[in-house]
This record gives structure tokens, C-alpha cells and sequence, in this order.
């Protein structure tokens, strides 16, 4: 007697359409560089393609690519803000999203310091959106403070010396 097999074919026919769908790890993301001014204007943004491992941007290649992008126009510049955007949005929910509440998802993450950065799983076809934004601004010149330096001075207490009266003698 033989297995009819033709449905396991026809199942992974069909499961190929879908396959866009289906949530994998991070294996490439864009990174967004914003440089600001001292006037805090936006003037300048760049994008950079990276492969990345297991979805983690590991701490030393994310310092690596800060000192490699610090510098633009012959100005210094230092990060201000470091966003990860990860659309982590189910299968089930992109009707929702995109046709009633896509205001309702909040994908941007604020780094609060300079650590390996991981990526959670995202579905194929949003793959390419997951970024990673740094926000540069020029560095500005310290020696221009004006701020004048107060000090506080407590009152020097004098220690003065208590005289004796010297008693005179008395004749009797």
C-alpha cells in the first residue's frame, strides 16, 4: 500500500506564499545618522546597510561605528540620542495596523547608553525597516563659558582672648 504524499506538496506550495509572514531573527539592519548643529537644526543624514549576528548589535562594533561617523565637514560631533526601531507587530495584527490603528504601535526605543543592542523577531517582509538612528550634534567649544563661578565664604570667627581683671590688693 502506498502514502498518498501529493498534500504535503500541495501544503508546502501554498506555505511558500506565506512564508513572507512568518517572524525570523534580524540578519541586516539600516543605520540613520543625524547630524545637528549647534543651532540645533537637522542639516545633514546618511544611512549606512549592516549585517548583524543572532539580531544584536554588539557594544564594541556600536562604538566602533560612532568614532567612524563622528567626524562630517571637518566638525567633531558626539551622540545625542541613540532610537532602535523594531517592528515586533504579529502576523495577525497587520490588517489592524495598517488599515484602523497604526497609531496605536510605538516600535521607536530610546537607548539610554551605549550596551549590545538586540533586535526582536520581526515579520520577513518588515525585515527592512528595523534601523538604528544616531543623532550626532556638534561638539561646541567649553572655553566660551561664561558662567561665573560663585563662592561661598563663611564668616571667620576671631578668637578673641578673654582678659583677666587683675584683682587688686587690698590694705588692710
Amino acid at each position: 500500500m502506498e502514502l498518498d504524499i501529493d498534500w504535503v506538496n500541495n501544503f508546502e506550495l501554498e506555505d511558500k506564499e506565506y512564508r513572507l509572514f512568518y517572524k525570523e531573527k534580524i540578519k541586516k539592519i539600516q543605520i540613520v545618522y543625524c547630524y545637528v548643529n549647534k543651532d540645533n537644526h537637522l542639516f545633514h543624514c546618511k544611512k549606512q546597510h549592516i549585517n548583524i549576528e543572532n539580531s544584536t548589535l554588539k557594544k564594541t562594533e556600536l562604538i566602533k561605528i560612532i568614532k567612524d561617523n563622528r567626524n562630517h565637514q571637518h566638525k567633531t560631533y558626539f551622540p545625542l540620542s541613540i532610537l532602535k526601531y523594531n517592528v515586533t507587530l504579529e502576523p495577525a495584527n497587520i490588517k489592524d495596523y495598517i488599515h484602523f490603528n497604526e497609531n496605536d504601535y510605538n516600535f521607536m526605543e530610546s537607548q539610554s547608553s551605549i550596551t549590545d543592542i538586540i533586535w526582536d523577531d520581526s515579520i520577513l517582509f518588515l525585515n527592512s525597516m528595523n534601523s538604528l538612528y544616531i543623532v550626532l550634534k556638534e561638539k561646541w567649544n567649553q572655553s566660551n563659558n561664561k558662567t561665573k563661578k560663585i563662592t561661598i565664604q563663611t564668616k571667620k570667627v576671631s578668637k578673641k582672648k578673654t582678659r583677666r581683671k587683675q584683682l587688686k590688693k587690698r590694705h588692710t
